[in-house]
């Protein structure tokens, strides 16, 4: 099991290269609808990143381009708004540290390339993630806010997969409302629980659960799933350490995993947290484990949470498996 941080708002994000090649989901949305561009949020009230790439026909694009986030004084993000090409299997802005510079020199790179092993991957900080969704708004409770420091050096990655016979143009516009530093009251924190040890028998549906307690109290603010294209179900249920209750939690479209933000926060104390488990269809021949590439499977629980605190964590307590993360 790892756990990833997580700095503003990750949602269900946690996939690195997801498959097309096998999926039976017909829910993928390949139609370009016509929508009003963002206009950039005005001087001194916030700032827009954006990202755009061509899909060639039947082809999967997977790109990174690492370059410096445009605020050039501390941010305190409250609001974000988000467009994308619809279908986009998923986005995600990260940092490899909260001070200027990176060991990444800025320009355009294959993400499978830039990953290789996943070393980098594991030293990233993510702060924004999205899928599936063309056009989407999140707002930060009343005082609430994701800090960004000036000048740090991010990674945006867009990976989309095109099913037609035409090329795609894809395209990602983020704007990032501030509000005023000395009005924020609280910030936010959270990450990504993730099983590696995935087990999938050939020609088979399978299920694998987890359970992971928190090491603080926090208040849940969101919750997102992700799998890859073998996943037909997510569930989540709260886990108070020794009895599982009732799922409050499921996505059944892998392409389209949920973002949940909960007006009434999930308050959990140390030593409560979540059950989240994973149902996939496995059609091959061959036995599924974790992986990156697209024959490979996930089974991500991503969390949002007050306070802000890079202490606090979901750390695993049992596996359907009996294969626990240490640490």
């Amino acid at each position: 099991m790892k756990y990833s941080t997580l700095l503003i708002l990750c949602a269900g994000l946690l996939c690195f290269a997801c498959s097309s090649a096998d999926s039976d989901n017909p829910s993928v949305d390949t139609s370009q609808p016509e929508i009003q561009p963002l206009e950039p949020p005005a001087e001194g009230q916030g700032f827009q990143m954006e990202m755009e790439m061509v899909a060639p026909p039947y082809s999967e694009v997977w790109i990174c381009d690492v370059m410096s986030m445009p605020n050039t004084e501390l941010a305190s993000v409250h609001r974000v708004e988000m467009q994308q090409t619809a279908g986009t299997h998923h986005l995600t802005l990260s940092t490899l540290g909260l001070a200027p510079g990176s060991p990444l020199e800025h320009g355009r790179y294959e993400c499978k390339d830039l990953y290789g092993d996943s070393s980098l991957m594991e030293n990233q900080i993510m702060f924004y993630g999205n899928q599936g969704d063309a056009e989407h708004t999140m707002i930060l409770p009343e005082g609430v806010a994701a800090t960004l420091p000036p000048a740090l050096d991010m990674i945006y990655e867009m990976h989309y997969v095109n099913v037609t016979d035409q090329p795609v143009t894809v395209y990602s516009t983020i704007n990032a409302w501030t509000m005023p530093n000395e009005e924020v009251v609280d910030g936010i924190w959270g990450g990504s629980v993730r099983d590696e040890h995935i087990n999938i028998p050939p020609n088979s549906t399978h299920t694998e659960w987890s359970r992971c307690v928190m090491n603080e109290d926090v208040e849940i603010l969101f919750v997102a799933s992700h799998t890859h294209a073998k996943g037909i179900e997510f569930t989540v249920a709260p886990f108070d350490g020794e009895t599982v209750g009732e799922v409050f939690y499921t996505n059944t479209d892998w392409h389209v995993p949920q973002i949940v933000q909960y007006e009434e926060p999930i308050v959990l104390k140390k030593g409560e947290g979540f059950e989240w488990s994973c149902t996939w269809n496995n059609k091959t021949d061959e036995k599924v484990h974790y992986g990156l590439d697209a024959s490979d499977e996930m089974c991500n629980l991503a969390i949002v949470h007050t306070p802000f605190s890079i202490t606090a964590l979901c750390e695993v307590v049992e596996t359907s498996d009996g294969v626990l993360y240490t640490p």
